[in-house]
């Protein structure tokens, strides 16, 4: 594993729920030695098996897999060293950004997110093409870590819709919650943008997933994104001048944008609305529904209200965990019995243990990462023109 922060965390839960493979995690990479040495001691991995230099440890290891949970910006570089070294890659969304000039130090670069849209996207096709020519090269398999596309509303939404054998003619999603603490989540440097990439990542990339599935199953044939038209905001700017008391949002980007809308034009003419926001108080929501000809389904991935729960102040469930950044927990809260179900992990890793032992392609493959790739950053395109574009079908503009 590259990375043993917050997404590293979740990954570790979800490998020791993953009936009827034994996984074992060989080794670390990490630049934060002492939060590497907490990991290993959580999940019970040979503490003399930390590595500060990520390349270093693809090389040595004797591994079957990499698992990058790393920042945006390293995803493509170390898929690549990863593939290189015949290694099997398992790969945190989004899948790669425009993150600044390469030849700059990271650290050193300043408002990347005031880049031409244009030039991002260009160079995101570049980017994709290189991890595309890869993976292919290496014949290796690439897992895209989208969990959303094995959340059990999104799961049984897929049921239900296969079911009934309607068309799907909408979809409406979102993700929300009050900001990132991730000082990486501020600046377009590390995570390639804002609210649009790191957290529309998700209900972007489950409309896609949805799309494609629908062709394959109706007629034989995934359904392509075809068109984009996006609006983006920095809601930041209006709160500065608030009295403290009225502004309880914790995002502060630099550079991103902190709320978002996307409109995704299909193939076929259907469409599909995503919301992502840095500014939606009460904890996070995820949500997915689907409305198709002859059926309407509604996911609730959080908050949903499977349990309730009232407490009088904010002491009684001070040490009890609720839900995903809530910023009080007096009150009602919406207390996910098991957040990590819900959202799919374990069943993501489930299937990517699978089909890197049987060759298959996983359900959230590298089509998806690079479709998603095009998507975000032609919205980004269509919010600084205020205009409707073309997503890209190839890896150059058209």
């Amino acid at each position: 594993m590259i990375g043993t922060g917050f997404a590293a965390n979740i990954h570790g839960e979800a490998y020791e729920r993953v009936p009827g493979y034994d996984i074992q995690v060989v080794a670390v990479a990490s630049k934060l030695q002492d939060q590497a040495r907490e990991f290993c001691k959580r999940f019970h991995i040979d503490p003399t098996n930390i590595y500060d230099d990520a390349g270093k440890m693809i090389e040595e290891v004797d591994a079957d897999v990499i698992d990058l949970v790393v920042p945006t910006f390293l995803h493509a570089p170390f898929a690549i060293k990863a593939a290189e070294a015949g290694k099997n890659v398992i790969c945190e969304k989004p899948l790669t950004g425009f993150f600044g000039d390469p030849d700059i130090p990271v650290d050193q670069r300043e408002n990347v997110g005031k880049t031409d849209k244009r030039i991002m996207l260009e160079s995101c096709l570049k980017t994709c093409k290189a991890v595309d020519d890869a993976i292919a090269k290496a014949g290796i398999t690439f897992c895209y870590a989208e969990n959303w596309c094995y959340a059990r509303p999104i799961w049984k939404a897929k049921q239900l819709v296969e079911a009934a054998g309607g068309k799907i003619l909408e979809i409406r999603c979102g993700e929300s919650h009050s900001g990132s603490h991730s000082s990486f989540a501020a600046e377009w440097k590390y995570t390639g943008g804002g609210a649009l990439i790191r957290m529309g990542a998700h209900p972007i990339s489950a409309a896609i997933h949805l799309k494609l599935w629908e062709g394959m199953i109706r007629d034989g044939k995934p359904i392509h994104p075809a068109s984009v038209v996006a609006t983006t905001a920095r809601c930041r700017e209006f709160l500065d001048d608030l009295p403290e008391e009225q502004d309880h949002i914790v995002s502060r980007p630099v550079d991103v944008e902190d709320w978002s809308s996307t409109i995704i034009t299909f193939e076929d003419g259907t469409n599909a609305v995503c919301i992502a926001s840095d500014v939606t108080l009460g904890g996070i929501e995820n949500w997915l529904n689907v409305y198709a000809s002859n059926c309407r389904i509604e996911g609730k991935i959080s908050n949903n209200n499977s349990v309730m729960a009232y407490a009088p102040t904010t002491k009684q469930f001070a040490d009890a965990y609720t839900i995903e950044k809530t910023e009080t927990k007096c009150g009602w809260s919406t207390a996910q019995p098991d957040e990590d179900w819900m959202t799919g992990y374990p069943h993501e890793m489930e299937d990517f243990m699978g089909a890197i032992l049987d060759g298959r392609k996983p359900v959230s493959d590298l089509e998806l990462g690079i479709w998603s790739t095009k998507v975000f950053y032609s919205a980004y395109l269509s919010a600084e023109q205020g205009t409707r574009v073309k997503v890209p079908t190839g890896y150059t503009l058209d």
